[in-house]
């Protein structure tokens, strides 16, 4: 075993969780693990130190884990996600089994911590010459600013699909098929399935125009495009965070070409998470969803 772990607690703050962190603390191993804190995080990016995060505490629900893969991803440290709500989906640990955690300390790692693969959008800035990009757990969710109905044109692998009209769309991971690709009518997907979800967001149906108007479940390697908005304003939702676009440039040769687009994948890159080995996808499916 190593000598030293730094780690990182992020709480949702709430009397719950705070218990939660006290019993937590008692089972974490003295002078093997090492505590530290935000501040000196941000403290030591400041003055350019290295920062050594292996290990974040998510203490909460899933709000809490997604604040804390978006702000700490980048150290690429072992999530442990501990649940203290009601709901916890993407949470593998609850207050009843803190003690098991550092027991997968001692034994085989392997087998413990599973890698998911993020989504990826692309801002394909023509003007700019740049791309910017961005990463989401669960899903991304685009619409316009102002309620009115907005239209893209949508692509996969460069084969067009449809001008899409209503009011937007959710792309999500299996992961996030359990939020709000759900509730938009998607079905659940094991999270070991490594897929996209394209969902169109009440598409508008008439006698006029008629999408897609289904979930369409995409192999991993598939990469969607959107172009040609009728808005040079929209808002992209991504977990927890919000991105305003508001300079979208829609001038096009009539092909798609010499325009800003949308490219959303699933990317390389993963974040690491320890599982729970006793933990049942469909038991925990069952709890999330089903009332007896």
């Amino acid at each position: 075993m190593r000598a030293k772990y730094n780690y990182l607690i992020v709480s949702r703050g709430d009397d719950n969780s705070s218990k939660v962190i006290e019993k937590l603390l008692n089972f974490i191993p003295k002078g093997v693990f090492k505590k530290i804190e935000g501040e000196e995080i941000e403290e030591k990016i400041k003055n350019n130190k290295k920062v050594k995060l292996d290990i974040v505490f998510s203490v909460g629900g899933d709000g809490t884990f997604l604040r804390a893969s978006h702000d700490y991803r980048e150290f690429d440290p072992l999530f442990i996600t501990i649940n203290t709500g009601n709901f916890g989906y993407l949470c593998e640990f609850d207050k009843d089994n803190l003690s098991s955690i550092f027991a997968i300390f001692y034994s085989s790692m392997e087998k413990r911590v599973k890698e998911v693969s993020l989504l990826e959008l692309i801002h394909h800035d023509y003007s700019e010459n740049k791309d910017y990009k961005y990463y989401a757990i669960n899903e991304f969710r685009i619409c316009s600013k102002d309620e009115r109905t907005i239209e893209f044109d949508v692509s996969i692998n460069d084969h067009f699909l449809e001008r899409l009209r209503g009011d937007g769309v959710v792309i999500a991971s299996s992961l996030g098929s359990s939020g709000i690709a759900k509730s938009l009518g998607g079905p659940l997907i094991d999270n070991e399935v490594e897929m996209i979800e394209f969902i169109e967001n009440a598409p508008i149906s008439n006698a006029g125009y008629f999408s897609i108007n289904s979930p369409l479940i995409l192999s991993k390697e598939n990469i969607i495009n959107l172009s040609i908005f009728n808005v040079e304003k929209f808002n992209i939702y991504y977990d927890s965070k919000t991105l305003e676009i508001t300079d979208f440039d829609n001038n096009s040769d009539g092909l798609g070409e010499k325009c800003d687009y949308l490219s959303i994948s699933l990317s390389n890159k993963k974040i690491r998470v320890l599982r729970n080995l006793e933990s049942s996808y469909i038991e925990k499916t069952r709890k999330s969803f089903v009332k007896s």
